[in-house]
């Protein structure tokens, strides 16, 4: 398996820039007194589009939003293929960061 990417600020140049047109699993963090923190955890069989979603007016997700809206956020992403593994990878994450936004 591929590994995580560094953390990349989270906007749309940055989305363009990094993220590939291939699935994965992703990571948003904001940054709070020099800490990071896990807000979601996500997978998508085309990171970029997906990370993207998230960055626009038509985010459904309330919390998603307001994390983007009122901190510096990042996103990190490992690539993998498979949606099986992708799907484990995922639920991994979120066991171990307990993201606020994957309530």
């Amino acid at each position: 398996m591929s590994k995580w990417t560094i953390l990349y600020a989270y906007n749309e140049d940055n989305v363009k820039k990094y993220a590939t047109l291939i699935g994965g699993v992703y990571r948003l963090s904001y940054k709070k007194n020099d800490e990071y923190y896990v807000f979601y955890v996500g997978q998508s069989d085309n990171l970029e589009r997906r990370l993207l979603e998230h960055l626009s007016s038509s985010e459904s997700d309330p919390c998603i939003k307001r994390h983007i809206r009122e901190y510096d956020c990042f996103f990190r992403f490992v690539e993998i293929s498979s949606l099986e593994e992708r799907r484990r990878v995922e639920r991994d994450q979120i066991d171990k960061y307990d993201p606020t936004c994957n309530g």
